[in-house]
């Protein structure tokens, strides 16, 4: 093989292992973006002294009772139970909240990381 055709086909190879790389890094990039983030919900809160529960968007939320919330004046809480979610046996809302999904083992929820007080 000639110099000039040994050259081309380094080029061609380098070309095509570029385009395949690039093809990787964007077919990544899309599954990686498709994966579900934080989502806002809003919804009617029912809390007991053990559980508080939220129903919003065909889901049956729990919220923990130790979370990072904020109150009503708009000041961040980095833990204990969300004022606006007394243990009152009574519904009450509608309250905001963000949830993130979450798999394991075949088995998908949706973790509430944070709850609004703000009305």
């Amino acid at each position: 093989m000639s110099a000039q055709l040994a050259g081309t086909a380094r080029r061609y190879r380098w070309a095509v292992i570029g385009i395949a790389a690039l093809v990787l890094f964007i077919a990544g990039f899309l599954i990686g973006s498709a994966r579900g983030g934080v989502s806002l919900h809003t919804g009617m809160a029912s809390s007991t002294e053990q559980t508080i529960g939220i129903e919003a968007d065909g889901w049956t939320y729990g919220i923990p009772l130790d979370i990072r919330w904020q109150d009503a004046t708009g000041t961040s809480h980095f833990g204990g139970r969300p004022e606006c979610l007394p243990p009152s046996n009574t519904e009450v809302g509608p309250i905001t909240f963000a949830a993130i999904e979450v798999t394991v083992g075949g088995s998908t929820w949706r973790q509430v990381v944070w709850v609004s007080c703000l009305r």
